[in-house]
């Protein structure tokens, strides 16, 4: 990789997408806090609140260092490090893990075409590869392509239209699903078995 000039932008992860890494790091701790209580060790000491929940794991660390490292590790890479890097030169593309980066000149560059107003944009190169960029500022990332003289396309099509309907169902009974899971964990529902 040549020098790639000064950073220009940086991505980051789209609201929604942060709001769902959220609420699975809370899913995760709050499953862990009632596991506890059916700990045999726990149960012996005979105090059941929250501060003794947290002095049991003070004294018995390993399962809450162990969830920590399995939980927080994917949220802060990628909730607050993942992103694509717009440079002077060209852009660095995160394809998940940071020695699957690549590195793409804008002169390598095709065409983008916008898939979802104001969030996500497809990144076409002469190479024929498709790179995926969703932002909540799209359109500082299109300003930087148009500053580099790469033309693209406004307009959606059918196609991505219908992707998106999919997505939002998606979204829809996952959401329910992990609601319905959490209030049957709490025990607020007794009639479903």
């Amino acid at each position: 990789m040549k020098d790639p000039g000064k950073r220009i932008y940086r991505t980051a992860m789209l609201a929604p997408f942060r709001f769902v890494l959220v609420f699975l790091m809370v899913f995760f701790y709050h499953d862990f806090y009632l596991s506890t209580f059916q700990e045999p060790k726990f149960m012996r000491e005979g105090a059941f609140g929250f501060l003794d929940v947290w002095a049991f794991h003070y004294r018995y660390p390993t399962e809450f260092i162990s969830l920590s490292l399995l939980v927080l590790t994917p949220v802060i890479y990628y909730g607050i490090i993942r992103g694509v890097r717009f440079h002077e030169r060209g852009y660095k593309f995160n394809q998940g893990l940071p020695f699957f980066n690549q590195w793409v000149a804008y002169e390598n560059v095709q065409q983008y075409k916008l898939l979802l107003p104001d969030s996500i944009l497809a990144i076409t190169t002469k190479a024929g590869e498709i790179h995926v960029v969703a932002d909540g500022d799209i359109a500082r990332v299109i300003a930087v392509l148009d500053q580099h003289g790469i033309h693209g396309d406004l307009a959606q099509d059918a196609y991505v239209r219908l992707i998106m309907n999919v997505r939002k169902f998606f979204f829809v009974v996952a959401g329910f699903t992990a609601i319905l899971y959490m209030v049957k964990k709490l025990g607020l529902l007794r009639f479903i078995p």
